[in-house]
């Protein structure tokens, strides 16, 4: 899963459940934020790139094995 925090260090929220459907996760090891807020992680163990936007919600997956 994917946690946030705000500057300061506080928890803000969390996203990304274990799994292979959409908006889930299976060993994430990597992340990047574009200039909107969007969130893009690798799934490694899913082979592929997820995005969400920037509260979390799922929006697209790509990439296969």
């Amino acid at each position: 899963r994917v946690v946030k925090f705000d500057s300061s260090g506080n928890f803000v929220s969390k996203f990304g459940s274990s799994g292979s459907g959409d908006g889930e996760l299976s060993r994430p090891n990597g992340i990047s934020v574009d200039s909107l807020g969007n969130v893009y992680v690798v799934d490694e163990d899913n082979s592929r790139v997820v995005k969400f936007d920037s509260s979390g919600n799922f929006v697209s997956k790509f990439g296969s094995s």
